[in-house]
């Protein structure tokens, strides 16, 4: 009987030992996964500067067209895919590095892909092209540089970095525009990461927000006939 008693006590300690390891094992492969999924979506934001190659592309009847309709047939195809996702219809663990708020709303890929596509569609690249660079590089940034500094070191560095990148894109213009661009630009881009919205990312904030105040501001110069916007940056092959 006391043998039985023994036996029965080890069994369940060794059960422990072994539930106890497993749980170890799963909690270490699940922040592997979470490390794996955060560097990916870092990955995902530095990749999309390649999406400049957009002005790169030659000019002609055929190819204009093909630069207004591929574009919108990506987002389409982008918009049906969430909208599976969200309905059901797709598994949600397919879609590798969705943050868990993203399970009952659009994901940021969507929204970035919109922002990207009506930059390219409607507005000139000298507005396009620093937007587009603060939503790939600032965003990551800010978001790498907060664990470490804080809120507002990582914050200030990222207007610093948005800033850099209107003064390049901008740097044919006279230094007073120049100065007014580039603090307007990264403002918006800073406020457009720092503000979260509920239905609406910051991945889209990011790059409308300057872009809109900008196109506002060229605009507004245009009335008394003076164009603000430097020569493109970037011309077709």
């Amino acid at each position: 009987m006391l043998f039985s008693e023994m036996s029965a006590k080890d069994a369940l300690k060794t059960t422990k030992q072994r539930m106890a390891k497993y749980q170890d094992d799963f909690l270490e492969q699940l922040t592997a996964v979470e490390v794996d999924a955060h560097w990916f979506r870092r990955v995902f934001h530095t990749f999309a500067a390649s999406f400049l190659f957009y002005y790169l592309l030659p000019d002609g009847e055929l190819m204009n067209a093909i630069k207004i309709i591929v574009p919108i047939l990506l987002v389409f195809f982008m918009v049906v895919v969430e909208y599976r996702r969200l309905r059901g219809s797709l598994d949600h663990q397919r879609f590798f590095g969705l943050r868990s708020y993203e399970k009952k709303r659009p994901a940021s890929y969507l929204y970035f892909g919109i922002a990207v596509v009506l930059l390219f569609l409607l507005f000139p690249q000298q507005i396009a092209i620093p937007c587009i660079l603060c939503a790939a590089f600032t965003d990551p940034i800010i978001g790498e540089t907060r664990y470490y500094l804080g809120e507002k070191k990582a914050y200030t560095i990222g207007f610093l970095v948005s800033l850099f990148f209107f003064l390049i894109t901008w740097y044919q213009s006279d230094w007073r525009i120049l100065i007014v661009v580039s603090l307007i630009g990264a403002s918006g881009a800073l406020f457009g990461e720092v503000k979260k919205l509920r239905y609406i990312d910051d991945d889209f904030m990011i790059q409308m927000l300057p872009a809109v105040l900008l196109i506002v501001l060229w605009q507004g110069f245009l009335l008394i006939e003076i164009d603000i916007l430097p020569p493109p940056l970037i011309h077709p092959l």
